[in-house]
């Protein structure tokens, strides 16, 4: 008789679809992401020229300048704003580059095992063995910046991250019944990861995922911050903060302000999202 490889305990497209519309409604922290991703997809469109000089040179907020203007005279509200867009792309792809190459290499390491899962941990090892931030600067500083050289640097830098929980998900999976079936059956080592075992960690990713969306933006925004990153007059909330530093000193406080009550609300969003995707998972779990 020939094995068969047992059904994953994935949930149907349609289920999956409807709970995640449902969790928006009902979850802060889905509606507070959705919200976000609303204001950068449409925001830009709705505001002011985030390059266009308006007359007033560091005005305060008012009912006609929300967040106030800059000491361009530009309207901060629309900057921030149009930002958004640009930080939450690069962080996405940033963070979706990491995946892409971190999880099918720590996932192949924990299944084939050997002297090829102990160089992936030795070049992981070697990667974390500096602070984040100090590698990214010292990378971008070689390299130059630019937008392409920003997410390449902050996506390497998350590599190892993926590389080594996926590696750490996988390795109870590689001697369990369904694929010891799957490998009986005949399937091949790919389809055994991409059909059997990558979907069973997809989840425990999937949280990790949102919190290096977090670190790519704060990356991004501290690479900006020290002019390593996205340039001046670009809208970037990093640079924006940085922008308005020496004018704190003479009260003006909004030009930094509100770019930093952005990268703090962003990034605390994607945090608390990722303790949803993890307590949805431990019930789903539970309710096995």
């Amino acid at each position: 008789m020939t094995a068969r490889a047992l059904p994953d305990r994935r949930t149907p497209t349609r289920g999956r679809s409807g709970r995640l519309v449902r969790k928006v409604f009902r979850t802060p922290a889905y509606l507070s992401m959705a919200i976000i991703v609303l204001v950068a997809l449409v925001g830009p469109f709705l505001v002011r020229d985030p390059l266009g000089f308006l007359g007033g040179t560091l005005t305060a907020p008012s009912a006609e300048f929300w967040f106030g203007t800059d000491q361009f005279g530009r309207d901060i509200f629309a900057r921030v704003v149009h930002a958004a867009r640009l930080d939450l792309w690069v962080g996405l792809i940033a963070a979706a580059l990491a995946v892409v190459v971190g999880m099918p290499l720590g996932a192949l390491g924990a299944y084939r095992g050997g002297a090829f899962d102990a160089l992936l941990l030795r070049v992981s090892e070697s990667f974390q063995a500096f602070p984040t931030l100090l590698l990214a600067l010292g990378i971008v500083a070689a390299l130059g910046p630019s937008i392409p050289i920003l997410i390449m640097v902050i996506a390497m830098v998350n590599v190892p991250v993926y590389l080594r929980l996926t590696r750490s998900a996988v390795k109870p999976l590689v001697d369990s019944d369904f694929v010891l079936a799957a490998r009986c059956a005949g399937k091949s080592q790919a389809t055994i990861l991409r059909r059997h075992i990558l979907p069973n960690v997809s989840e425990i990713v999937f949280a990790q995922f949102s919190v290096n969306v977090a670190w790519a933006i704060q990356i991004l925004a501290a690479l900006s911050f020290v002019g390593l990153g996205v340039k001046l007059p670009t809208a970037e909330w990093g640079a924006m903060v940085r922008d308005g530093i020496d004018y704190m000193y003479y009260g003006q406080w909004w030009i930094s302000l509100f770019p930093g009550l952005a990268i703090l609300a962003t990034v605390l969003t994607l945090n608390y999202l990722s303790d949803e995707i993890r307590h949805g998972e431990r019930d789903s779990i539970g309710n096995r």
